[in-house]
């Protein structure tokens, strides 16, 4: 009897192929890290949000989580930047004015002096001059020289532009007396006395002080303080111009207020 051949082993089953993982809802902890590194960047926008999107954008597109967030914090960031560009241009414009004359008051003023001489226990007598000047001219100006990018106060919930400048003061480089306007009108000399155009000359010398006094009277300051918003509301329309359509408006204050 021939034996039988032993039957050949039963093939074994190839192994599975591996199946890919399939990433988490949320990516991988590098997507979850960005989130929150995100969130330091862009501080100023309230968190929750960013949340709320990045998981909606998550959801419909896992691939571009990196692109999403790289340009939330670049939108978030842009309205700041973009903020203080304009600013600094306009620091320099300002700086290049340096004072900006807002009001120019046109006084008089009138000056009456007396001078009593004695010596060797004799009197002399007294010398009297009156001068007097109309139409001098002065001017307010605010210092625009020292603006600084902390000068420029920006309010996001008001969407409004503080500018805060110093308050209009009196150009004592500019108090302009015109010669020819000097009325004398009064001169007399003590009975001994021989020097009463002196006084007369100290009498003119009188005149600038007070012009200064006349010019800085409180009422003439309130109207250099309207004048001086109204003017340096004018400066910066260019300004106003341009974070107009962002919804941002320009405001003019005092230093102090």
């Amino acid at each position: 009897m021939n034996p039988q051949p032993a039957p050949a082993p039963a093939p074994r089953p190839a192994p599975a192929a591996a199946r890919p993982s399939k990433p988490g809802r949320f990516g991988t902890p590098w997507a979850v890290a960005a989130v929150f590194i995100v969130g330091i960047l862009v501080a100023g926008v309230p968190f929750g949000i960013l949340v709320v999107t990045w998981g909606n954008t998550v959801a419909g597109a896992p691939g571009r989580v990196g692109t999403a967030l790289t340009q939330m914090a670049a939108d978030a960031m842009r309205p700041k930047f973009f903020l203080r560009e304009i600013v600094v241009s306009n620091i320099e414009d300002l700086k290049r004015q340096q004072k900006l004359v807002v009001l120019e008051p046109v006084v008089s003023a009138d000056v009456t002096r007396e001078e009593g001489d004695s010596s060797w226990g004799m009197y002399w007598g007294t010398n009297v001059a009156r001068v007097a000047v109309k139409d001098a001219h002065t001017q307010y100006v605010i210092d625009l020289s020292g603006m600084q990018t902390s000068d420029y106060l920006y309010d996001d919930s008001a969407k409004t532009l503080r500018v805060i400048v110093p308050k209009p003061r009196l150009d004592m480089d500019m108090i302009s007396i015109d010669p020819a306007k000097i009325q004398t009108l009064d001169l007399s000399g003590g009975w001994a006395r021989w020097d009463k155009r002196d006084t007369r000359d100290r009498a003119i010398a009188e005149l600038k002080p007070t012009i200064i006094v006349q010019a800085s009277k409180p009422f003439i300051k309130e109207q250099a303080n309207e004048a001086g918003i109204a003017a340096m509301q004018s400066i910066l329309s260019p300004l106003a111009q341009a974070l107009k359509p962002q919804g941002v408006k320009v405001e003019v204050h005092y230093q102090g207020e």
